[in-house]
């Protein structure tokens, strides 16, 4: 059990330094998207991908969130979870789109539905927060 427990905790270490490589405080979100499709093709068994937008007060001031999250089971009926949130400040343009969409409920390639989404065009040339 010990091994299979070091299996899982360095794969979900593997993808998130992956990330970690490849996106930095002056990515776009462009790239951000690529780098976390690119970290999407490293096989996982029975991974879902999560897109989801919207404004929340998680930080304790509203922000408008893009997110992008990678689901698998970690094996123990739990789920691991990578996300990567890109922060920005509410506006009139952000602050009317709400979504959650999962690949599996959608026909096309996830990333081709999120980088042609109206909310990725509403906030591909804004300012990142975080």
């Amino acid at each position: 059990m010990r091994l299979f427990d070091s299996f899982k905790k360095h794969k979900n270490e593997k993808l998130i330094k992956y990330l970690q490589k490849r996106i930095s405080d002056k990515s776009s979100l462009g790239n951000i998207i690529d780098a976390f499709e690119d970290m999407c093709n490293i096989p996982v068994k029975e991974d879902m991908v999560l897109f989801e937008t919207g404004t929340y007060s998680f930080t304790g001031e509203p922000m408008f969130e893009f997110s992008l999250v990678r689901q698998f089971p970690n094996g123990e009926d739990e789920y691991c979870q990578i996300h990567v949130d890109v922060l920005y400040i509410p506006t009139e343009d952000n602050m009317i789109f709400e979504q959650t969409v999962w690949n599996e409920d959608i026909e096309e390639n996830i990333f081709d539905y999120i980088k042609n989404h109206r909310n990725m065009i509403a906030v591909r040339k804004k300012h990142l927060v975080k």
